[in-house]
């Protein structure tokens, strides 16, 4: 029973596993903006931006951690949230 509640918490999607991944989110976007880049961009969405310009990024590296596309897709939705 422990077991079960421990791992509903720690899901992406409810808990812990939720705020966890908000935190982090807000760190990668102050993170960004410290360095220069735009407001409520993720340092990973600018860095695909960057690849897209042909400057020097870290795109492999953050890929390599968070997943491949993982750049691509925080770039896409920073670009549709952008809109609203």
């Amino acid at each position: 029973m422990e077991q079960m509640r421990m791992t509903r918490m720690m899901n992406p999607r409810t808990g812990l596993g939720r705020y966890l991944k908000r935190i982090l989110t807000a760190l990668s976007v102050l993170i960004n903006v410290l360095l220069g880049g735009s407001n409520n961009q993720t340092f990973s969405a600018r860095n695909h931006q960057w690849q897209r310009e042909s400057k020097p990024n870290v795109v492999f590296l953050i890929d390599i951690f968070l997943g491949k596309g993982h750049c691509l897709e925080c770039w896409v939705y920073w670009k549709t949230r952008r809109k609203w």
